[in-house]
């Protein structure tokens, strides 16, 4: 608990450097330069070490100084004249043929003390004695206590006014480790007591580093005193009581009020030592906090809510804070509980409450009894709250309850139930149970989600015991979840299937009947969705409750869906396949770790063989339980042996699935696989006789030529699973035949026999063990003899095979490695994933195999084994692609032993073949520099960082382009590593515009990343989304003013001005009464009263609009219309009826609809005198509802182009004198000038133009024609 500065250190035990550690450490420091390339470089290009600069200043050599050569700034005054103090007392030292010890710094630092002059000089010498009167020996600090003591008291009474907080700042230090080094006896003289008491006194400081260091100084002495840290300390250290008494009297005498600044600064004090105070000193300020509580300042009472926070949260000592101190304070805070709608308070109370709760559980159990049903019940109210966060931190804070406190004392809940349950009492399980399960109430129906992980949690820790009073919640559930419109069902799911793992599936289906029988009249199956939730969560249960109950209802379920068919009711008949087929896709659950293994699978095993020949469509659903019962209990020795008893019946059965060919059509079942895999788990069990057994009678047959291709192939693959299971001589058996069949002409043939071999030499069997070693040489003669003759299929098993035998070499053996390195480089560029991943394997592990040369350092070797490859970089461009594919893969392996030559020739070469017109060469050499950039460490890349931008930069036209995203990613990473400034000035200018791309890009992406981490975290995705932990108690009481008011203006409050300080202080410690009506008057003597005071001002009630109509009791509108009105109804005419009918529609915004025609009568009234017309005084704009809607606008923005010669009654348009002729010209407006739009226009200037010239061409044609008719009369 000691500050985060480590202004005080303190020595907890033995140090950890031993003479041995540190030999070693100087050895690593020896080896450094001897390290791969890829280790980073002990110091940057170009950069100063801060010793050489300090070495004009001095040259101390004592490592109590290192944080002043450290944090060395050369523009500070006072660094400068700290350094010249130092300087100046090391000169003295070695002038007198001293040794720099802690001793003689602090000898010659106390005597300048003396000497010195000068508020910054005595300030530098000061801080200077806080470095190392902290590594000073105890036994000095212990004998010149007195004189020690006096002087630091002396600086600290003359300047305790002083500007300089750094000199208060250390005089502080040097008297608080002064202090700490004593001994116990030291503490019943008065004149420590007086000094501890002046270090007290600056805890409440006006200057904050001034008060932060004094609290720290109060916090070290009292928990880091050299007496305290050692064997046989005493319980509490002698001044905590001095210092409970003195921060009571500071927060008496501060009180609540709005300037309680004391009393802050003291309560914040008492967060780090109030729980190494004695028993009675806590008492005491737990009583004065909870006093100071009760006033009105907010500030305070988060403050308080915090020390108390930090007192339970420590855990303390039971001689600390008691068991019934404890249950006091719990019962005490019950009086300040705030009201649910007072969001941060309410937080900060909840998370109080769930730490005490845990602390009283840790000191007495049986204690917590009585209180956790009230919390339980403060918690439920919550969930009646308009506020998601309360609703939240009362879900989390139960739940926490429950699994802290709750789960460890689960026998003695249980024990206290069953003696309830005899005598027929209440136990806290009935009440705690019952006070959850009124959640399930409509009124709790927002936070219905929270109530559900509640109820998870009880039916996990309880179900299985306390089962009998959970019948009627699981019923209500199961109601709730058939109900309509019901939003939680993925959370009622989960909770229903926690009973289900705890209960098991025939207690949850006593109180949720299935409601399928297979007789049913209606066919909507409304609790059909126990089905699913039953599959993922049935475990650790009866199986014989699937043979009683699930099996018959499968039977009923098969039968009504064939006789539903022979009905030609298929759609029915289908809903009772998929019922059915649920029914036994429950069984693998029945069969993980079943209770009743031996009892109940002898009449369940024959069911299930005849389901595994005879019923395909669920053949898969009872292999997966076969394999889970086998798998969950071979550690069981009984239930293992019961199972295995079987295995002579289900090993024929799966041997005759595998054999048989399917009808219609060639090819494998479905489940074959999952057939196949079920045979290697039951053969795990099976005895070695009967797997001996049937291996001879397989063998036999594979070597009829009467048998069909399905049957080898299935064969084969039952002679691979009892591999591993067979002694020596069959194992050689099987290879000699494997031997003759990889060379078959059938591909299927030759993998499966790769297969076998492969599984020969991968089994950790002793049989298979022996055979490896005693046939090493065959099998690598195998291998490589059957290169050329190897399908493609094939190579995948064969690289493994081979990756199996180079594991198992004694040595390196160059020429069979040689012998397999060219078929694994090209096997790195085949399309087969599984292929190439083996190719990846094999090259690793030859790369292990030669590191076991001992003779050579692993540079050495390998650099050899880099050079064997490098040979395929003189092949076809196919295999330089693939090579350069390998050299990728074992650099990125073994980055750690790569010489810093053979990179730098790797990556000369690389940079050459950047320039070949080859793609697939190109691609391989990009991926390579993109590994090298990822794997290398900055200062080494930096070497090679020009030479690689050139090199990418020289490449052809056609492979630039074709690989410009490749080269995009890689200049990605450049400039990650060492900014776009570098490589933009590295490469030519045809790459600046993609570089200024990803510069802008990366800086989106950081933008955006530090948007989303400054982001709040508790957004509301939905009632499932649970709200993140808050962890401590100053996460909870951070923001408590930040519900602010809204202003009056309406606007929001990121547009508002900034609030001046004196304002958000007072806002800050400011209190709200929340009122009910004029008759409900608030009675500040009631013990809920608490509730009532608000750290946020509550909403005022609106007042309800009067809109001048009368409401009825059923919401109508009641209109009515007094006697005058109607007089002047009947006078007015028709004119003022239509002017009370505009004025109506005018109201009502009616008259403003479009769509609608205005009658002839309004026309002629807006003809008619300026009096008689009522203008609209309403105009849209600003913002919110009063914006101005699109339509608007865009009516605002059209012209009314050629009105002025647009007809009254008659269609076209008219001459006007004094104006231009109306013709139709093009309107030039603004949106002519969008470029997006331009095309458009321009085809409809082009339309028009060519309108005109056909309308010229038609004039022009007309005239000549009446020009010659004239001609020729």
């Amino acid at each position: 608990m000691l500050q985060k500065n480590n202004v005080f250190t303190f020595n907890s035990g033995e140090a950890g450097l031993t003479a041995t550690a540190l030999a070693k450490h100087n050895e690593e420091l020896n080896d450094r330069d001897d390290h791969s390339a890829f280790d980073c470089e002990t110091q940057s290009v170009g950069a100063k070490s801060c010793s050489t600069i300090l070495t004009s200043w001095t040259d101390c050599s004592n490592q109590s100084f290192n944080k002043v050569h450290r944090l060395w700034k050369s523009n500070s005054a006072m660094h400068k004249e700290i350094l010249a103090v130092l300087a100046a007392v090391t000169e003295v030292i070695k002038e007198k043929g001293g040794k720099e010890t802690e001793t003689e710094y602090l000898a010659a630092l106390m005597t300048a003390l003396d000497t010195v002059e000068g508020e910054e000089s005595l300030t530098a010498v000061l801080y200077l004695i806080s470095l190392v009167i902290k590594r000073a020996p105890p036994s000095v600090l212990k004998a010149r206590f007195s004189e020690f003591a006096k002087c630091f008291m002396d600086i600290l009474a003359k300047y305790a006014s002083s500007a300089s907080t750094s000199l208060i700042r250390s005089a502080i230090v040097c008297l608080a480790t002064v202090l700490r080094m004593q001994d116990q006896g030291a503490w019943s003289d008065s004149s420590t007591t007086q000094l501890y008491r002046a270090v007290l006194s600056f805890t409440v400081h006006s200057k904050p580093k001034v008060r932060k260091a004094a609290q720290q100084a109060v916090n070290a002495i009292l928990k880091g005193s050299t007496f305290m840290t050692h064997d046989g300390a005493p319980a509490h250290h002698p001044a905590a009581a001095i210092t409970a008494k003195y921060c009571v009297e500071q927060i008496e005498g501060g009180g609540g009020s709005d300037e309680a600044v004391t009393s802050l600064h003291t309560i914040g004090l008492l967060k780090d030592i109030l729980p190494i105070f004695p028993s009675r000193s806590i008492k005491s300020v737990c009583e004065t906090i909870l006093k100071v509580m009760t006033l009105s300042n907010m500030l305070i009472k988060a403050t308080c809510m915090k020390a108390l926070y930090a007192l339970f949260l420590s855990r303390p000592k039971p001689d600390s804070l008691t068991q019934d101190l404890n249950a006091q304070l719990i019962a005490a805070l019950y009086d300040y509980q705030p009201g649910e709608n007072d969001v941060q308070p309410m937080l900060a109370w909840l998370a109080v409450m769930r730490e005490a709760h845990a602390n009283l559980h840790a000191l007495n159990a049986g204690l917590l009894t009585a209180h956790m049903q009230k919390f339980c019940k403060t918690c439920m109210a919550c969930f009646l709250t308009e506020k998601a966060e309360v609703a939240q931190a009362a879900c989390d804070s139960l739940k926490a309850i429950i699994v802290d406190c709750l789960k460890p004392s689960k026998d003695a809940v249980i024990s206290d139930f069953g003696i309830s349950q005899t005598a027929g009492g209440s136990s806290l399980v009935h009440k705690l149970f019952h006070s959850v399960e009124v959640g399930l109430g409509y009124q709790y129906h927002a936070f219905w989600g929270h109530v559900l992980q509640i109820l998870t949690l009880l039916f996990e820790i309880l179900g299985r015991e306390c089962h009998v009073i959970m019948n009627k919640c699981l019923l209500s559930m199961a109601c709730l979840r058939d109900s309509l419109g019901f939003k939680f069902n993925k959370e009622l799911d989960y909770a229903v299937g926690a009973a289900v793992r705890s209960m098991g599936p025939r207690l949850v289906l006593e109180a949720v009947p299935l409601q399928i029988t297979g007789n049913e009249e209606t066919f909507d199956f409304p609790r059909s969705w126990l089905l699913p939730v039953m599959r993922a969560n049935v475990q650790d249960t009866e199986l014989g409750f699937f043979v009683t109950y699930f099996l018959p209802l499968a039977a009923r379920l098969r039968n009504r869906a064939n006789e539903l068919r022979r009905d030609g009711k298929h759609v029915l008949a289908k809903t009772y396949d998929i019922l059915q087929n649920q029914i036994w896709a429950l069984l693998p659950g029945f069969c993980i770790r079943p209770t009743d293994l031996c009892q109940s699978f002898p009449g369940l095993a024959k069911i299930l063989g005849q389901v595994i020949s005879e019923r395909v469509d669920i053949r898969s659903e009872v292999l997966a339980a076969l394999r889970l019962l086998i798998s969950k209990n071979l550690d069981n020795a009984k239930n293992r042996a019961e199972i295995a008893v079987y295995a002579k019946n289900y090993l024929p059965i799966f041997f005759n699935v595998l054999t048989t060919e399917p009808e219609g059509h060639a090819g494998k079942h479905a489940s074959c696989l999952a057939v196949l895999e079920t045979v290697k788990v039951y053969l795990q069990i099976t005895p070695a006789e009967l797997v001996e057994s049937l291996f001879d009678k397989a063998f036999d047959r594979i070597g009829d030529a009467a048998q069909t291709a399905y049957k080898r192939y299935a064969l084969m693959d039952l002679l691979m699973c009892m591999a591993p299971y067979i002694d020596l001589h069959r194992i050689n058996l099987l290879y000699d035949s494997v031997s003759a069949l990889v060379k078959d002409g059938d591909r299927t043939v030759q993998k499966k026999s790769f297969r076998i071999v492969e599984e020969l030499c991968s089994c950790r069997s002793d049989a298979c063990h022996l055979f490896v070693v005693d046939n090493l040489t065959s099998l690598q003669s195998l291998l490589t003899d059957t290169l050329s003759s190897g399908a493609p299929s094939c190579k995948a098993p064969r690289l493994r095979c081979l990756s199996h035998i180079v594991q198992r070499l004694p040595s390196a053996q160059p020429d069979f490695l040689q012998a397999i390195i060219p078929e694994v480089i090209v096997c790195t560029r085949e399309t087969a994933d599984r292929t190439r991943a083996a190719s990846f394997k094999l090259l690793a592990d030859i790369g292990n195999c030669i590191m076991k040369d001992t003779q050579k350092t692993e540079q050495e070797q390998m650099t050899e084994f880099l050079m064997m490859l490098c040979a395929g970089l003189a092949g076809t461009p196919y295999m330089v692609g693939a090579t350069i594919v390998a050299l990728t893969t074992v650099l990125f392996q073994f980055r750690d032993k790569v010489q810093r030559e053979v990179l730098e020739t790797l990556l000369e070469n690389m940079c050459l073949l950047l320039s070949s017109k080859s793609r697939e060469v190109v691609a391989s050499v990009l991926g390579f520099i993109k590994v090298v950039i990822s794997v290398t460490k900055d200062t080494t890349l930096a070497q090679y960082l020009e030479q690689l931008i050139t090199s990418i930069s020289n490449m052809t036209e056609d492979t630039r382009r074709h690989f410009r995203f490749k080269v995009k990613i890689i200049f990605t990473k450049l400039i990650k590593k060492f900014g776009a400034d570098l490589i933009m000035g590295m490469t030519p200018e045809v790459y600046h515009k993609m570089l200024a791309n990803i510069r802008k890009t990366l800086e989106r992406a950081k933008k955006k990343r530090m948007a989303e981490e400054a982001d709040d975290s508790d957004e509301e995705e939905g009632t499932k989304e649970v709200v993140k932990k808050v962890e401590t108690i100053e996460d909870l009481l951070r923001d408590t003013d930040s519900e602010l008011e809204e202003e009056d203006d309406g606007r929001p409050s990121s547009n508002r001005a900034p609030m001046p300080k004196k304002r958000r202080k007072a806002q800050a410690t400011a209190a709200y009464l929340q009122e009910g009506g004029e008759d409900d008057i608030l009675d500040f003597l009631d013990p809920g009263v608490a509730k009532k005071v608000l750290a946020t001002k509550p909403k005022a009630d609106k007042p309800a609009v009067d809109h001048g109509f009368k409401i009825a009791s059923d919401g109508r509108l009641v209109i009515t219309q007094d006697k005058e009105e109607e007089e002047k109804a009947l006078v007015g005419g028709k004119k003022s009826f239509m002017v009370d009918v505009d004025k109506i529609m005018e109201t009502m915004d009616i008259s403003g609809k479009k769509g609608k025609k205005r009658t002839r009568a309004s026309v002629d009234d807006d003809d008619g005198d300026d009096g008689d017309v009522f203008p609209a005084k309403y105009k849209a704009g600003g913002s919110g509802i009063h914006r101005q809607i699109a339509e608007a606008k865009q009516d605002s923005m059209k012209s009314d182009y050629g009105g002025d010669y647009r007809a009254k009654k008659a269609g076209g348009d008219m001459k006007r004198r004094g104006k231009p002729d109306p013709f139709a010209y093009v309107p030039l407006t603004a949106k002519s000038l969008n470029k997006r739009k331009k095309s458009k226009f321009s085809r409809t200037v082009q339309g028009h133009c060519k309108v005109s010239q056909k309308r010229s061409k038609k004039r022009t044609k007309r005239k000549t024609e009446i020009m010659h008719k004239n001609m020729n009369n």
